[in-house]
């Protein structure tokens, strides 16, 4: 398929002819197969419509024999044969009636990104609405303009993919980080208005079993997708598990769409698009794991994996995965796929110049895939060997869990209220516990890592955008500043925009969090009488809520929220808030600690030691793992038969609030 160029656009201010004759330059075909839509720089096209005198039939593929066995047309080693923890018939027949085209009840394709569209209202009140397009095209070039200038270090353009009018607001759609740029101008003035940005967060549509064309997918982009899907129909083996990519620069299939290629920069998102259309398939990771366990790249010429980086984030488990006869040389050719494929047993090279021109490769192959069993059909590992280093990467160094240290159980009775307040009256907690100085901020973590397995729905991060506070995102010192909010007046305003939320029972779900309370020294004494400060506390929560999204769906976020405690103001609470700093993150369960204290310690003195003396070991050495006195240690001890392991473990089963174990009151 042949690249056609875009006319340079000139600046979104100017006028028609110095943008250019319109968006694209693709130029319509008058002779040879029909094209496949592709935007404006040349690549595919999976949302775009066809028109239509361009619509034909859904292709429907079907399943043929198995894909013969051989060097290069399938993965050797376990491949052949059944793999392990099979899928159900029924999994296999849905999947197989997916990819042929037919009804089948399949969760939402990834076309579009959520969070990646903003709203702008004060256009129409501007000196520009009186403009032929009611100042749309000012409006953009001054939001890309101001954009990309705000942070001069990245020397990064800002660009807007799409917009449209909606009454008084205009919709906008760009990429997540330009659309993270674009909200920092949010206040700004622009042709005499002052504009409020927000982000954009359609409704989502109702989840129910429709075809395709009813759920608002254009028909162009439904016979892009049949076609796909039938060309994965005719490559999918449901026995052996084997999705067979190999060769696909010679696919009828794909030739008929004017594709086939994966080196080809007209075609690099080819792969893409077929990975998004197999993601498509599956409802959860389990039955994508379950259906498809190896797939053969063979054969397509590939110098590298650039083009097919996608294989690894739509399948990260595959077990068996062919990668010969391309023209793979070097080792860096494989490096998008290091330490991905974590479950990979059998990989295949043979048949790249890799073989010859760097002999040493198997060396670096072995670090990247700790679970590979043979490369190149040689065994390379033992299961045995394996289950070892498995074992010994799952038993790290110990870790012991949060550290506790109250003073007059002022942390303790602090979280006790603010937890539920925070859920039921915020009115009340800040009247509480915060005054005219307190400082409060927050940050959106949007990267943090997820267990998988805790496979709920992220809701929208919407709400929060505006007040996120989070420095590996905002340069600007203005908007750094502007998003630290200072007093009761500014926290409440701030509180009152958030949703309303659901702490779980401290008392009854204690194992949903993780707490640490340390002393801190140095405080600014609100009286003025210490010129050498006071002391408090620091006290850091880690958990989860759930967050009324709307009136009959909710959702849950996890949370890390760090808290500087210090005495009150004369005449105000005795406690207050120094500053309250809170980091949102996609909830996942917690981590379990481990325990540092050696198992094979033994409650019975040593031969020579008196009771006495082994009593007073086994003290220090309480002491010194959980912080508490040597009085509290004693009697946890004597509850315990004097059992240092017993009495650690009954510390940690009752240490994320404890109760009076804890060192003596500093203020």
């Amino acid at each position: 398929m042949q690249r056609v160029s875009a006319p340079p656009r000139g600046p979104r201010s100017g006028g028609p002819t110095a943008r250019g004759g319109g968006r694209g330059g693709i130029q319509k075909r008058t002779a040879g197969p029909r094209p496949v839509k592709v935007d404006k720089d040349g690549d595919l096209d999976m949302d775009a419509g066809v028109g239509a005198a361009g619509r034909g039939k859904s292709g429907k593929g079907r399943f043929e024999s198995p894909v013969p066995s051989g060097p290069k047309g399938a993965v050797r080693g376990r491949a052949a044969g059944p793999a392990r923890g099979g899928s159900t018939r029924a999994t296999q027949h849905a999947i197989e009636r997916g990819l042929r085209g037919e009804q089948v009840n399949v969760r939402e394709g990834r076309l579009t990104t959520p969070g990646t569209t903003l709203q702008v209202e004060g256009l129409m009140s501007s000196k520009a609405a009186s403009n032929s397009d009611g100042g749309l095209q000012s409006l953009e070039g001054f939001l890309e303009r101001k954009a990309s200038g705000r942070d001069s270090k990245s020397n990064r353009t800002v660009k807007i993919k799409k917009s449209h009018l909606r009454g008084d607001l205009v919709i906008i759609t760009a990429s997540q980080e330009d659309i993270e740029a674009m909200l920092k101008l949010d206040q700004f003035s622009f042709a005499g208005a002052t504009l409020t940005i927000k982000p954009h967060e359609p409704a989502p549509p109702p989840r129910k079993e429709i075809s395709e064309k009813t759920e608002g997918i254009s028909p162009g982009t439904a016979e892009i997708k049949d076609k796909l899907k039938a060309i994965l129909a005719s490559r999918y083996d449901v026995d052996l598990k084997l999705l067979n990519l190999s060769s696909l620069g010679q696919d009828a299939g794909l030739l008929e769409m004017g594709l086939g290629s994966l080196d080809g920069k007209t075609t690099s998102k080819l792969f893409p698009a077929l990975m998004v259309v197999c993601d498509s398939l599956f409802d959860s990771w389990k039955a994508k794991q379950e259906a498809i366990v190896s797939v053969t790249l063979a054969g397509n010429g590939l110098s590298n994996v650039t083009n097919v980086t996608a294989l690894a984030q739509t399948f990260p488990d595959l077990k068996n995965l062919d990668l010969s006869g391309n023209n793979i040389a070097e080792i860096k050719g494989l490096e998008s796929w290091r330490w991905k494929f974590r479950h990979l047993e059998n990989l295949v090279l043979t048949g790249n110049p890799l073989e010859t021109q760097t002999p040493n490769y198997n060396i670096e192959i072995l670090k990247w895939y700790p679970k590979l069993l043979t490369l190149n059909g040689v065994q390379v590992r033992t299961p045995e060997q394996v289950a070892a280093a498995t074992e010994s990467i799952n038993s790290p160094i110990p870790i012991s869990g949060p550290d506790f240290r109250d003073v007059g159980q002022v942390g303790e009775n602090f979280v006790r209220q603010f937890l539920p307040l925070y859920d039921s009256d915020r009115t009340a907690l800040l009247s509480a516990f915060y005054d005219a100085q307190s400082c409060f901020s927050m940050s959106i973590n949007m990267s943090a890592p997820r267990d998988r397995t805790h496979g709920s729905p992220i809701p929208p991060w919407a709400i929060y955008l505006p007040h996120s506070r989070n420095l590996t995102k905002i340069n600007n010192i203005n908007a750094r500043m502007s998003r630290q909010y200072r007093g009761i007046d500014q926290i409440q305003k701030v509180w009152t925009d958030l949703p309303a939320t659901r702490h779980p029972d401290i008392s009854t779900q204690a194992d949903k969090y993780l707490i640490e309370c340390h002393p801190q020294p140095g405080l600014a004494d609100p009286s003025g009488q210490s010129p050498h400060g006071v002391d408090g506390l620091l006290l850091i929560i880690h958990g989860e809520f759930e967050e009324e999204i709307n009136s009959s769906d909710k959702g849950s976020r996890g949370f890390s929220r760090t808290f500087i405690l210090g005495p009150g103001t004369p005449g105000g609470p005795p406690i207050r808030v120094v500053s309250d700093m809170m980091i949102l993150r996609a909830n996942s369960p917690l981590a379990v600690p481990s325990h540092p204290l050696n198992p094979t310690q033994s409650s019975m003195p040593a031969p020579g030691v008196s009771p006495e003396q082994h009593q007073e070991t086994v003290t220090k050495q309480l002491v010194e793992k959980t912080g508490m006195t040597p009085e509290y240690a004693m009697l946890c001890l004597m509850e315990t038969g004097w059992d240092l392991n017993k009495a650690f473990v009954a510390f940690n089963v009752n240490k994320v609030i404890p109760y009076g174990l804890l060192v003596q009151p500093v203020y």
